[in-house]
């Protein structure tokens, strides 16, 4: 055990403490209960300070110890030595590799969207300019010669000759003999039993009684009041059932009774015996007046037209004189080519405003017109040219 009386000389030991081979001495101290040495880290040797002066110990050289009469505080004790590196784990096993994830069913296909309507078609661009006037044509050639001239007057008459003597009555000629000198001579009479007889009268006629011409197909109306048509045929406007297109004419199927027609450029029109009025064609506008916006290729009848008196087809609408001399419209109205105050297309006929005493109709590409019984004439529809004949475009 080291001594340390030197580090304690003067003061009044009152216990000792031994631990290991250093004794630390409580001192009784008058002025402070606390006892604080150095220790010597390399030595061992302790030396009292005065912690009240503000004495320190080296911190690099020792450790501060200090204690009171109720037992020794010690200071913390020297941070003990790193142990050995201990040597190096062996390296763990690989992990087993993951299973692959099952694949993911594929998505139910999505449902087939709408079929697009149709867009409108385009408008005709207006009319071009009337062309220059042509040169004048060369000279006609000469005229044939004129027909020969009026024969003279007959000369004077011979003197009469010597009457001949009475004939021997002869046999009557064969019809045969007669009909040889009918030829020879056209001014001998034939015997009324010879006469030829008369001619078969003619056929009934088949030949048309009207015509109308579409875009690309013709209709005429014939004398056993049917329609037949004739020419492109993809909207069912030839009427014969089918959408093949025609080079010879087929019957409009649904048609008797016809009194006139009508075509435009792919729809056709009848005005029947009963004063109604059938259609066929294309509708996507409501030309065909049926109800519907659905092409037809054989004849439906126009909804709300009776009395009808005459008929016109435009471009995309259709009309009718009524007998009570009103005019009455179905089908495409964005320039108010039907007449009735709106801008709206109609499936079914509708009245043109404003009109009475109409005498006769006609209709253009998307206007039309009325001829008045006091000899003046109305236009509605489409007038960027001026067609309506009002002093506007």
């Amino acid at each position: 055990m080291r001594s340390f009386t030197s580090a304690l000389a003067g003061a009044a030991v009152a216990a000792i403490v031994v631990s290991g081979s250093i004794a630390i001495a409580a001192i009784p101290d008058s002025t402070t209960k606390v006892i604080t040495v150095c220790y010597t880290k390399t030595s061992g040797a302790l030396r009292l300070i005065d912690k009240q002066a503000k004495a320190t110990c080296n911190t690099k050289t020792e450790i501060e110890l200090s204690w009171n009469q109720q037992g020794v505080k010690g200071d913390a004790g020297p941070q003990g030595l790193l142990g050995a590196v201990g040597p190096a784990g062996a390296n763990g096993q690989n992990g087993l590799n993951g299973l692959n994830g099952l694949n993911g069913l594929n998505g139910v296909n999505g449902a087939i969207g709408p079929v697009g309507v149709a867009g409108h078609d385009g408008i005709n661009g207006a009319p071009g300019a009337v062309g220059a006037k042509g040169d004048l044509g060369a000279p006609g050639a000469n005229g044939a010669d004129g027909a020969p001239g009026l024969q003279g007057p007959p000369g004077a008459n011979g003197l009469n000759g010597a009457p001949g003597r009475d004939g021997i009555d002869g046999v009557p000629m064969s019809c045969a003999n007669e009909l040889a000198v009918k030829h020879a001579v056209p001014e001998f009479t034939l015997t009324p039993a010879c006469e030829p007889p008369p001619p078969p009268p003619p056929p009934p006629p088949t030949s048309s009684t009207q015509l109308a011409a579409g875009v690309f197909h013709s209709c005429a109306l014939l004398a056993d009041t049917t329609v037949k048509c004739w020419g492109y045929n993809a909207q069912g406007q030839l009427g014969n059932g089918t959408n093949t297109d025609s080079y010879t004419a087929v019957t409009v199927s649904g048609i008797t009774g016809a009194t006139a027609i009508t075509a435009r450029d792919t729809h056709s029109c009848a005005l029947l015996a009963d004063a109604t009025v059938k259609c066929w064609g294309t509708n996507a506008k409501g030309q065909l007046g049926d109800g519907t916006n659905t092409d037809s290729n054989t004849a439906v009848t126009v909804s709300g037209i009776t009395g009808a008196t005459a008929i016109t087809a435009g471009y995309f609408h259709s009309c009718a004189l009524l007998a009570d001399t009103t005019i009455k419209c179905w089908g495409y109205n964005l320039f108010g080519g039907l007449g009735n105050g709106t801008n709206t297309d109609s499936n079914t006929a509708v009245t043109v405003s404003g009109i009475t005493g109409a005498t006769a109709i006609t209709a253009g590409y998307f206007h039309s017109c009325a001829l008045l019984a006091d000899a003046t004439v109305k236009c509605w529809g489409y007038n960027a040219q001026g067609q309506l004949g009002n002093g506007t475009n």
